[in-house]
């Protein structure tokens, strides 16, 4: 673990410069949580460095969905509120308000379910801030691949996430 903490960190504080000027989380507490999620597995075993990656991006976005939900229930009286995936701006903006988070989430979740490797490229650019080349080796694919279903995922996320 002690070899990748630093790269996580690096990763986390690119992340959390992407979020509300107010967020409570802080880098450190971010891959300190990755890393309590990470020891829960310390029993798998990892393929290679890109499936680790890819198992460190959906723990990260699992920690920031998790923070998100909590910060609405206690803003909103205890209580979730659904704001509408059609009401919230491109996901990829410089600051992310917790129900637009929240929105990217279920919107991964449901494509997740109808074209996986087109989320989870999403998921790596977004929340790993992985460059092209950094996420078509995580998923073994051409650069190419990434390229064109970065743009798809693009188009479609701004389809249903009008500005």
């Amino acid at each position: 673990m002690c070899l990748v903490y630093d790269e996580l960190r690096k990763v986390a504080s690119r992340l959390m410069a992407n979020q509300v000027s107010d967020h409570t989380l802080q880098p450190t507490a971010l891959v300190n949580e990755v890393s309590l999620c990470l020891m829960r597995h310390r029993d798998f075993t990892w393929e290679n460095r890109a499936s680790f990656f890819s198992f460190a991006a959906e723990a990260m976005r699992n920690v920031l969905v998790s923070h998100a939900r909590a910060k609405l229930a206690l803003k909103r009286g205890g209580q979730n509120r659904h704001i509408p995936v059609d009401l919230i701006d491109l996901p990829w903006e410089p600051e992310m308000e917790p129900a637009r988070l929240l929105d990217l989430d279920s919107l991964l979740r449901s494509l997740g379910e109808k074209d996986h490797r087109l989320a989870k490229i999403i998921e790596l650019r977004f929340f790993l801030g992985c460059t092209e080349d950094e996420t078509a080796q995580i998923l073994g694919v051409a650069r190419s691949t990434v390229q064109r279903e970065w743009r798809v995922g693009k188009r479609l996320v701004a389809a249903r996430v009008p500005p």
